[in-house]
């Protein structure tokens, strides 16, 4: 278990898009661009699912998981283990908001499902020294 300091999460959410890393049984690995997050709390996020296929199929067989996201020269890598939700409480709370935000940008998109992503690790993807260095 990790814990996302404050920095990590105010530019979790301030980014528009994270890289959503999966990898098959086989290894095998599979990035796709997630618009749709949020931070749940400080050792948990939420990517929300409109398009994940190949995604989808590879967190059911293998749910390590890396989330990378970056905005000039600070950036991190979230490792964690994910969780698919479609159904139940902790999904309607998330595709409330997200078929909305969907909805107010015109686009006739609804979240199919979702993965809630707990960090196991936090690393510094920033240039220079403390690029790759572990924070949590």
């Amino acid at each position: 278990m990790a814990v996302m300091s404050a920095e990590v999460q105010a530019l979790f959410k301030e980014v528009k898009d994270v890289v959503f890393t999966t990898a098959r049984a086989d290894g095998q690995p599979n990035s796709c661009i997630v618009a749709m997050k949020a931070v749940v709390d400080d050792e948990t996020v939420y990517l929300s699912d409109q398009f994940f296929k190949k995604t989808l199929e590879n967190v059911q067989a293998n749910p390590k998981v890396a989330i990378v996201f970056w905005k000039g020269t600070e950036a991190y890598e979230l490792y964690g283990t994910a969780r698919y939700v479609n159904e139940g409480d902790e999904f309607t709370s998330q595709k409330e908001w997200v078929d909305a935000a969907f909805e107010k940008m015109g686009l006739p998109i609804k979240a199919k499902g979702g993965c809630y992503v707990h960090i196991d690790e936090v690393f510094s993807s920033a240039p220079g020294p403390q690029a790759g260095v572990k924070l949590a």
